[in-house]
């Protein structure tokens, strides 16, 4: 579950039962207050798993706090030890929070399957560490053909690796890795299934999933864009992946739906762009690079595929496509350059006859490009990791502050996962907005006044945006701003000097 944030009415209660099996500590009575988040962690806090003595909240195991007018709902992510106490916890839990002066509902959401492993903040598919996009901005450049090299690359180097294949239109995957199918499969057969989920196909090694694996070998996709996100959602949560050091995600060409979908309802780790040398092509990548830099989702690189041709007599390579476009690229954004990948017949069969040439032709010069390439990747992904920046803070909680009854202001805090606490001005913040609606997108001169705000400008939702931001909804019904976490963070203006005088179990949150 994404350690995110959502603000919405809560008009269910719980039962105020009492139980054993889980312990807390009663809350000193005290004086009826306003309730924040805060002070909801802090109760459940005093909620111990019996499994490992810990309290939940230091377990990461709740998430999704939500107040509004005494009202309070959360999420509890129960371990699997713990899933014959569940109803235990939940009075528990319940009993915990109720305690906090001005509760006067309370309603715990409890998920049995475990917690997603979480990355950067955000929700990632369970079981597995890190998910690797591979997408193009235009078709035809062995967009595929890296994915599924990549992915046994990695696979050689010693990972758990699953492949699956988001290119719902036009799914290549299962031809590449035909050779690995089974002897009795057929496609279009019915998809193997265990507690629910989807059995990926294992093909030399590899844990992979495709439409192509599902369907008859001709038939058309003619979906809808909404169809084939919800099919895409299904093989990220709804597969049986097991255990995964990466999962490599095989998307379409260009910047639609899919695109959009992975990158803001799943915790991607890092994307790679493929292109030819060719200017044409370059240019088209470049929009697909930069649409993942939007989205938030960092990248890791260039391959550069059809690199150049070498002659099998003389040696000479003829660069067919253009020469050093990738790297051109890579200069220009900023990012690394993996691989250069030849023209190569052999790497052609290889694709045809459906067997990576990492496997088939592991000396060959393509087969030793994508490794070195899987190689880079592995180190790239281990630094990242390893060295979190402010990339990697994110907000735990969105919390509304009524005006003070002598009056004042509206204010909204923002607990982040660094320990700190924001507190801005609700007039100045909606004043702020930097949607196409309030900023002129040319001449970046704001279109709005700070008289054309309402004085009595409230927070009514705060709805996450993949890995990358917030938007904001106003009681004035404005509802198209999206405010990324670093613009939250620079607006000095804005927010108040709480930063230092976070709650400290914010901080270990």
């Amino acid at each position: 579950m994404m350690r995110g944030f959502m603000l919405r009415l809560v008009s269910q209660t719980a039962e105020d039962l009492v139980s054993d099996e889980f312990t807390h500590k009663e809350l000193p009575m005290a004086t009826p207050t306003n309730v924040t988040s805060a002070m909801v962690l802090d109760a459940l806090r005093k909620l111990t798993d019996p499994g490992s003595g810990k309290d939940f909240v230091s377990l990461g195991l709740i998430a999704n706090v939500r107040v509004q007018a005494g009202k309070v709902s959360f999420d509890i992510y129960v371990p699997a030890h713990a899933e014959g106490h569940m109803d235990a916890l939940r009075a528990t839990a319940t009993s915990a929070v109720k305690a906090v002066p001005g509760v006067v509902a309370v309603m715990p959401n409890l998920f049995k399957k475990p917690k997603p492993r979480v990355v950067h903040g955000q929700q990632a598919v369970p079981g597995v560490n890190h998910v690797i996009v591979v997408g193009s901005g235009k078709g035809g450049v062995g967009k595929s053909t890296s994915a599924v090299n990549l992915a046994m690359g990695l696979k050689k180097l010693g990972y758990a690796v699953g492949l699956l294949d988001a290119d719902i239109y036009g799914p290549s995957v299962p031809t590449m890795l035909g050779k690995g199918l089974p002897r009795n499969f057929s496609s279009g057969q019915a998809a193997a299934t265990q507690d629910n989920q989807l059995i990926p196909n294992d093909m030399q090694g590899l844990k992979v999933i495709s439409l192509g694996l599902l369907i008859d070998r001709d038939q058309p996709t003619v979906w809808r864009a909404p169809m084939a996100t919800k099919m895409i959602q299904q093989f990220l949560l709804g597969v049986k992946w097991g255990e995964l050091d990466y999962l490599i995600v095989d998307l379409p060409p260009g910047t639609g739906d899919i695109q959009l979908t992975l990158s803001q309802q799943s915790n991607i780790t890092g994307a790679i762009v493929v292109t030819t040398p060719q200017q044409v092509a370059v240019d088209i990548a470049r929009k697909g690079l930069l649409m993942f830099k939007h989205v938030g989702v960092p990248v890791l690189g260039v391959i550069e595929t059809m690199s150049g041709f070498a002659c099998g007599d003389c040696g000479s390579v003829t660069s067919i496509f253009g020469n050093g476009g990738a790297q051109r690229l890579a200069t220009e954004d900023g990012v690394a350059l993996l691989g250069q990948i030849p023209v190569d017949a052999a790497l052609v069969r290889a694709c045809d006859e459906g067997e990576p040439i990492v496997l088939r032709d592991p000396k060959s010069p393509s087969a030793l490009a994508y490794m070195q390439a899987a190689a880079k990747v592995v180190a790239m992904v281990e630094a990242m990791t390893s060295d979190p920046t402010e990339k990697d803070i994110v907000p735990l909680a969105v919390e509304p502050m009524p005006a003070p009854a002598e009056g004042g202001q509206h204010r909204l805090a923002v607990y982040w996962s660094d320990g700190q606490k924001y507190t801005y001005d609700a007039k100045a913040l909606r004043f702020a907005c930097p949607c196409a609606v309030c900023v002129d997108e040319f001449s970046g001169e704001r279109r709005i006044t700070p008289d054309a705000v309402p004085s009595d400008i409230a927070l009514e939702k705060a709805l996450p945006v993949g890995r990358y931001g917030i938007n904001l909804v106003w009681n004035d019904k404005h509802s198209t701003g999206i405010y990324t976490y670093r613009y939250l963070r620079e607006l000095d203006s804005v927010k108040t000097a709480e930063r230092p005088s976070a709650p400290p179990e914010m901080a270990r949150a």
